[in-house]
């Protein structure tokens, strides 16, 4: 009996207040921005997931730096002046991507330092970080494309963190959409014009999928590369014996070759979803599907000429070496003795006997 009305239950035609019900439901608007507030001290869930993000990616880079010969240390160092210039960065692009945002009548001219409300470009980040680590590396003689391929994986879990704080911002919201993962927008913060009850793509939750689908993919390619035929003697040791390099110097500038590559490739096509204002150029094409495009294909050429580049000899010889190398040269018999002839022995025991009884 009950699996009879349940089955006329869902036979029955739903009302469209019902339906529209169960569609607002699924990915509802964040209470509020503010995580919590100490007296004039204000910390919004923004700050807090980008705080999050780079302690996550400063203690996995440190581990994953060291697996590749380097030194630990050096990423805190480091993740000081990335933090500061990526920082700088990404908000100096955001600004110019968005100057509406910024500027304009009734704009406060503190507007585009308001940091904490919102508004940090992840391109322009990245550009700021890298130079700030080819400064700091630079001056500590240390080659650049190991720490950029120890930093690659954790920069996509630090972004996938990041994202979350669109969320609780409201932000970075796509196109209106029926889907059942709809989200919710306050009014106050949806587009001029927009019916009540709309519901708007979550890109966010968008990118915050591909940067993890990313991330796995890179660390399953430099699982599959660390024991390709290329770098044979790093299935035993991190460092080469031949060269006295680590394994990631050897192999240095493909994983952050594929970062770039697949999360511009993500970030293009994400573009088409979203909504927020930003240049465009000929054909509708905005100013980030440009940006996007360009690093895709700079990350793809990184990638090839850092895989397919020739490795030197030694390297090739340390992993395959020959009969006759000179690390294992043949043990040739005295031309005085025959092979059976152990002369020697008698003449090592009298010299270990003077030695001992040097009175004799």
């Amino acid at each position: 009996m009950s699996s009879l009305t349940f089955a006329a239950a869902l036979s029955a035609p739903l009302s469209s207040s019902c339906l529209f019900s169960a569609v607002r439901a699924s990915i509802p608007s964040p209470p509020s921005p503010i995580l919590f507030s100490l007296g004039p001290l204000t910390i919004r869930w923004y700050a807090f997931w980008i705080i999050l993000g780079m302690a996550l990616a400063f203690f996995w880079t440190s581990k994953r730096y060291q697996s590749r010969g380097g030194n630990p240390e050096l990423v805190g160092d480091i993740g000081i002046w990335i933090c500061l210039l990526g920082i700088v960065g990404a908000r100096a692009m955001a600004v110019f991507s968005y100057p509406g945002d910024y500027f304009g009548p009734g704009i406060p001219w503190w507007k585009p330092f308001a940091i904490w409300q919102g508004g940090l470009a992840i391109y322009g980040g990245l550009i700021g970080g890298f130079l700030a680590a080819v400064c700091f590396l630079r001056f500590k003689k240390q080659p650049l494309g190991v720490f950029l391929d120890a930093l690659a994986p954790t920069v996509l879990a630090a972004q996938a963190l990041g994202r979350l704080g669109n969320y609780f911002n409201q932000e970075v919201y796509g196109k209106a959409t029926t889907l059942p993962w709809g989200l919710e927008i306050s009014p106050q913060m949806a587009p001029a014009n927009t019916a009540p009850g709309t519901l708007f793509h979550p890109t966010f939750l968008y990118e915050i999928i591909w940067n993890l689908l990313a991330m796995g993919i890179l660390l399953l390619y430099e699982k599959i590369r660390k024991r390709s035929h290329d770098s044979e003697f790093a299935q035993q040791v991190n460092v080469c014996p031949a060269t006295g390099q680590s394994w990631g110097r050897l192999c240095a500038w493909e994983i952050i070759g594929l970062y770039l590559f697949l999360y511009s490739l993500g970030r293009f096509f994400l573009e088409f979803v979203r909504i927020d204002y930003q240049y465009t150029v000929a054909g509708g094409v905005r100013w980030f599907q440009v940006v996007a495009g360009v690093i895709a294909v700079v990350g793809l050429a990184v990638f090839a000429a850092a895989r397919y580049r020739k490795l030197p000899a030694v390297l090739t010889e340390a992993s395959h070496p020959a009969p006759d190398s000179p690390e294992t040269p043949p043990i040739e018999p005295d031309r005085g003795q025959s092979s059976g002839d152990v002369e020697s022995e008698p003449e090592e025991k009298t010299t270990a006997d003077t030695v001992k009884n040097p009175e004799k």
